[in-house]
């Protein structure tokens, strides 16, 4: 059905363009999905909390992930408050009111438990790519984010 649907748009640029971004929805989605299916302990925005955390520079605090991960500080806190019952990830008052996330033992214990199924899932997932156009794809991500940046910054205009 895709498939059909990017043939139809693959008409001129702002076709392309379009297709493009509600592709982006439909894949995060459908990603989404699957990954829940691969790893039950947590769910695939947990998962990339942990991943944001375990990436972010000092200091881990709310907000610095949130930024990352491109969401607010309460989306992040209310992940967090979840992995924290979980004995995931430890929440640390800090000066002005800031909150730091802590990773605990049990990420390292999680990611011994599903790392064969993640590597097993980007390989399946990027199987039909080479090297070259893995490489090309992370570049025109790069470009992309770049753009999603100067919407951000065209919206705080509108306020």
């Amino acid at each position: 059905m895709w498939k059909e649907l990017l043939q139809k748009y693959d008409c001129d640029t702002t076709h392309r363009k379009q297709a493009i971004f509600s592709s982006i929805f439909v894949l995060q989605n459908r990603m989404q999905t699957a990954g829940e299916k691969l790893q039950t302990e947590i769910s695939m925005k947990q998962w990339l909390l942990l991943a944001m955390t375990e990436s972010c520079q000092e200091p881990r605090t709310l907000t610095n992930i949130g930024n990352l991960m491109g969401c607010s500080r309460q989306n992040v806190k209310k992940l967090a408050k979840s992995l924290e019952k979980n004995g995931f990830v430890r929440l640390v008052l800090g000066e002005n009111n800031s909150v730091f996330i802590e990773l605990t033992e049990e990420v390292e214990r999680y990611a011994n438990k599903i790392g064969e199924r993640h590597t097993k899932a980007l390989n399946f997932l990027f199987a039909d790519f080479s090297e070259d156009e893995i490489k090309q794809l992370f570049i025109l991500y790069s470009k992309l984010h770049a753009g999603v940046e100067r919407v951000e910054n065209y919206a705080k205009e509108l306020d």
